[in-house]
């Protein structure tokens, strides 16, 4: 898949739907951290619990081996917490089943291969050029003070962009 290729190096990709490969496309990174805001908010929807959220916004990831003043990537890792466990369950399940209706495609749902089974969920969107990993990190059974019991952690990024002639990227 084109978004799975961008964020492993940003390499020249090929499109799913015929085959060829096309550059990166051109894109103002304001407007590329936008649409990745509004994604998360739109993922955050779907969630539909109310905690507390980690405060970072979008920011600008190299692109594999691309020169880096021209060719860029968002990521915006963001977590939920101060929500109970049960509840964050039954936000991953709406993700599994919403995500689609918004023109995701689930690559993965379910537990990880770690030693406590992290329920994980993966999924790219062509049309939001962008890919997302969902985990519900479950720390009820250990007691670490001060950390929270549970948490959702979104890690969203998207392809490999490049910036408009005669700009640069400037926001590493």
């Amino acid at each position: 898949m084109a978004v799975a290729a961008a964020l492993t190096g940003c390499s020249e990709m090929k499109d799913p739907n015929n085959g060829s490969d096309h550059a990166p496309e051109i894109r103002e990174v304001s407007t590329a951290k936008e649409e990745a805001r509004r994604t998360s908010s739109e993922i955050l929807s779907i969630i539909n619990l109310q905690g507390k959220t980690s405060k970072p916004g979008p920011g600008v990831a190299a692109c594999g081996d691309k020169p880096a003043d021209k060719f860029y990537s968002i990521h915006h890792p963001w977590s939920l917490m101060d929500v109970p466990v049960e509840d964050m369950k039954k936000a991953m399940e709406r993700l599994n089943e919403q995500l689609p209706k918004k023109g995701w495609k689930v690559t993965s749902y379910g537990p990880d291969t770690s030693p406590s089974k992290t329920l994980e969920l993966t999924a790219d969107s062509l049309e939001k050029k962008s890919s997302v990993s969902i985990r519900l990190l479950d720390r009820t059974k250990r007691h670490n003070p001060g950390a929270p019991e549970a948490l959702i952690y979104v890690d969203l990024t998207s392809e490999c962009f490049q910036v408009p002639a005669g700009k640069t990227v400037d926001e590493y």
